[in-house]
């Protein structure tokens, strides 16, 4: 079943069926805001409660013939936003831990070079201004298309487009000047 049919069928008064949103959604959600916020775990949570009882509040309002994905994540988008503003905090910084999937195959000091790249990446796009951060964390790491994240950023597509690769070039500038 699809999230937008289940969305449907909380529309139609089976409140039950959101529990099935939640399943699909909190451990992506929290991953989301925890690389967007770099909080502790109990605010992000927090925040994570936050998303997801605004989109239930909401939910009625929600277009079944959009893409639930992108509107989600929108909400959690603008919960970050207002997080921000409460805490009156800029730019924050990725979660600096790495992790990396061991191989029995690669050699540690393979594994060892892939966590210094990872952390070196992070670092550099924890040094990126709000926007393009964002643009950065749900394309490469939530896998949203620029269409998804038109949606969640309310942004044109091209905008996106615009925003990776000036994030891009950022990014290369910065490596450039580590090594």
């Amino acid at each position: 079943m699809t999230d937008e049919q289940i969305v449907a069928k909380v529309q139609n008064g089976d409140k039950e069926a959101f529990g099935e949103v939640m399943t699909r959604y909190q451990d992506r959600l929290y991953g989301y805001l925890r690389n967007l916020t770099n909080q502790k775990q109990e605010e992000i949570e927090d925040l994570v409660e936050e998303v997801l009882v605004s989109t239930y509040i909401n939910l009625q309002s929600f277009d079944t013939k959009k893409k639930f994905s992108s509107w989600i994540f929108r909400v959690a988008h603008n919960k970050a936003i207002d997080f921000f503003k409460k805490k009156r905090l800029g730019s924050q910084i990725i979660d600096s831990g790495n992790e990396i999937l061991e191989s029995d195959e690669k050699l540690i000091e393979e594994l060892e070079i892939e966590k210094e790249r990872a952390r070196m990446v992070k670092n550099a796009v924890n040094k990126l201004e709000l926007k393009y951060k964002e643009a950065v964390l749900l394309y490469f790491f939530d896998d949203k298309s620029y269409e998804e994240i038109s949606d969640i950023l309310h942004i044109s597509t091209s905008g996106v487009g615009v925003l990776l690769f000036r994030a891009k070039i950022i990014l290369k500038k910065i490596l450039e000047t580590r090594n």
